[in-house]
């Protein structure tokens, strides 16, 4: 059985700090139950070639930022797929993602209960919502500083970002000191110049 080890994310853009953690992908086919799906993401060689076919981000993210580490019959399995087809889901994927962001603002707005949850919510919202429009745009950008990189960067306040972007990885990782109401006060100020920024963006993807 072939198989095929990559690493993508953030340590292929040298984006690396204390809360990183190496995202690694094993390609194979039939089923493999050694290999341990907590550090790995695992996908069939055929459900990759879907994703190519489908012009899905994630695919885009693997073609320019994944990175060969083994490979069982001394191909790289990724490059030889070539670049995906073009994207086409941006509006969709767009709308999606601001969603996300809006309900989570609005359960965050009801009350501080998950606060923390609410806000890594709205930041997945953010990052992703930027990444989408930027491939959308033809100049994809998959950092988690997404939002304050892309052709139409978020204007905010650096230090509510930071919060956000704070709140992603305690959420996700249990990393991090807890987040003070101050720092949710913080962020619900920089709302209104998000929720702009969004409606602009979504405004264009939609034609």
């Amino acid at each position: 059985m072939n198989i095929h080890f990559y690493a993508f994310g953030s340590i292929c853009r040298g984006e690396v700090d204390k809360s990183s953690d190496v995202d690694l992908l094993a390609c194979i086919t039939g089923p493999n139950s050694d290999i341990d799906t907590e550090k790995f993401s695992v996908y069939q060689h055929d459900r990759l070639r879907s994703l190519w076919a489908e012009g899905n981000p994630f695919a885009w993210h693997l073609h320019l930022e994944s990175r060969l580490l083994f490979s069982s019959d001394g191909i790289d399995f990724i490059a030889s797929l070539g670049a995906p087809v073009a994207y086409t889901a941006g509006a969709e994927d767009c709308e999606k993602f601001a969603n996300l962001f809006s309900d989570s603002f609005n359960q965050l707005s009801k009350t501080r209960v998950n606060a923390t949850f609410n806000l890594s919510c709205m930041f997945l919202g953010i990052r992703n919502f930027a990444t989408c429009y930027s491939i959308w745009r033809g100049h994809p950008v998959f950092s988690r500083r997404s939002p304050l990189l892309i052709d139409v960067p978020l204007s905010v306040d650096a230090e509510a970002f930071g919060v956000l972007t704070r709140a992603r990885v305690l959420s996700t990782r249990g990393i991090g000191l807890a987040l003070s109401d101050e720092e949710v006060m913080l962020v619900l100020r920089a709302v209104p110049s998000i929720q702009t920024w969004i409606r602009q963006l979504l405004a264009e993807v939609r034609g």
